[in-house]
């Protein structure tokens, strides 16, 4: 029963976001930076799923919940660069709409292509190479124990099963649903363009 909620609500994570993603890629109308952004947002919520459903419909199905040292470090590295990078696409999408409600007359001179590659990149580098500078210091420590008490792994937990004490920070883990649910299809331009492309394919298996 849980497996089968738990498989549904990754189905439909993937569906909803791939969506909009196909929709932004799509439309012509909607190549504009905040829609670009937004769609940055939908692969980094595919990107962080794959870091923990698999993983998770596995342990509904066994009857053993393990998982290697190696995997689990991959598991903690794809958990908070998700999280990270929800953090800084969100932080360029604020920007986005600042610029654009404080100064629109100059939104397309400043919001060119190549600032929002710019941007872009800063909010994928960032936080990939920050987790991997915590994920590196983390493989330094010795391992003395072997069981973490949560569903997932992540840093702080790792860092508890070793040999020394050691700092660690807890990370807050937003739900990637909500991300097109509540940027995506809150915004009447992507709402009339996802239907507008239901009604094409339909007309089209029609034919």
């Amino acid at each position: 029963m849980y497996f089968l909620l738990v498989f549904v609500l990754y189905i439909l994570i993937i569906t909803v976001n791939l969506t909009l993603i196909l929709t932004v890629i799509m439309e012509k109308s909607l190549h504009e930076p905040m829609y670009i952004f937004l769609s940055n947002l939908c692969v980094n919520s595919l990107y962080g799923t794959i870091g923990f459903y698999p993983k998770f419909l596995l342990d509904l199905q066994s009857d053993t919940y393990t998982i290697t040292y190696s995997w689990c470090l991959t598991q903690a590295y794809v958990i908070y660069t998700s999280v990270m990078c929800e953090i800084t696409l969100l932080t360029v999408m604020s920007y986005d709409r600042y610029v654009a409600i404080c100064r629109p007359l100059q939104y397309h001179s400043i919001l060119t292509p190549h600032a929002v590659l710019k941007l872009l990149v800063v909010a994928w580098a960032y936080p990939l190479l920050a987790s991997a500078t915590a994920i590196v210091l983390t493989v330094r420590i010795p391992i003395c124990g072997s069981h973490i008490r949560k569903l997932f792994c992540d840093n702080p937990s790792i860092v508890k099963l070793g040999c020394s004490l050691a700092t660690a920070n807890q990370f807050l883990i937003l739900p990637p649903l909500s991300n097109p649910i509540t940027y995506g299809l809150q915004l009447p331009q992507i709402r009339k363009a996802v239907f507008r492309q239901g009604c094409k394919h339909k007309m089209c298996h029609q034919r």
